[in-house]
């Protein structure tokens, strides 16, 4: 169980933290990345088949916005931190060797594009314990990030 009881974990259920600005969506950045996650669509790499695909720009790669882990994306006001450690930002007194990412899932409204540059929004969306298979609690914290473009 971390420092803080449950109901208190509970209580910043709702509170968020801009914590991504200035994310540059570059086309030698959406290429390296496509590269690095295997993505071998030509989209992401070439204008012509970004517009045979259907885009007026090139796509990034879905997970692309994953780039925004590095420290030169966040705001000053958390430029001290040295890692991503969402607990952190929030003040939530979790270990880092007792922690687990559970599960990351996605949902796109459309891919961030060459061109858009991109700011994050991250809110505590629920907090909730359930016993471990070894006996124990676990106690869980979901964390949502929502990106926007410049407009």
């Amino acid at each position: 169980m971390p420092g803080n009881a449950i109901e208190e974990l509970k209580g910043k259920i709702g509170e968020s933290r801009k914590l991504v600005e200035g994310l540059a969506v570059e086309s030698g950045k959406v290429e390296e990345w496509a590269r690095a996650i295997k993505d071998d669509n030509p989209a992401h790499r070439d204008e012509a088949a970004a517009r045979e695909q259907g885009f007026d720009r090139i796509p990034a790669s879905l997970t692309f916005p994953r780039v925004s882990l590095f420290p030169r994306y966040r705001p000053d006001e958390y430029a001290d931190l040295d890692d991503h450690f969402l607990p952190r930002y929030f003040d939530i007194d979790f270990d880092p060797m007792y922690t687990v990412n559970g599960e990351v899932e996605f949902e796109i409204e459309r891919p961030a594009m060459v061109g858009d540059v991109l700011s994050g929004t991250t809110t505590i969306a629920d907090v909730y314990q359930r016993e471990g298979s070894r006996g124990g609690q676990m106690t869980f914290v979901v964390f949502e990030t929502e990106y926007r473009d410049q407009n």
